[in-house]
């Protein structure tokens, strides 16, 4: 019984450790998430930045451009 009481102590000071350890997971986890939502965000700026040149030039390749300037636009 007595070589029981150290053998508890280390299974407590391990569970601490990994409540820890856990802890600064989920907070990297959430740090994660904010840095992909940002990443999103700008790729989803460029994808219309993209997409507003490529109808530009798609305009413009069709005399668009002409036919707003005779409208004043």
């Amino acid at each position: 019984m007595s070589n029981l009481e150290p053998r508890v102590s280390k299974l407590e000071w391990q569970a601490q450790d990994h409540s820890t350890q856990l802890e600064r997971l989920h907070s990297q986890t959430s740090d994660l998430r904010e840095e992909l939502h940002n990443i999103n965000k700008s790729l989803l700026q460029i994808k219309w930045l993209a997409i507003g040149g490529a109808v530009v030039l798609l305009g413009e390749s069709l005399g668009l451009g002409s036919l707003m300037k005779i409208f004043g636009v």
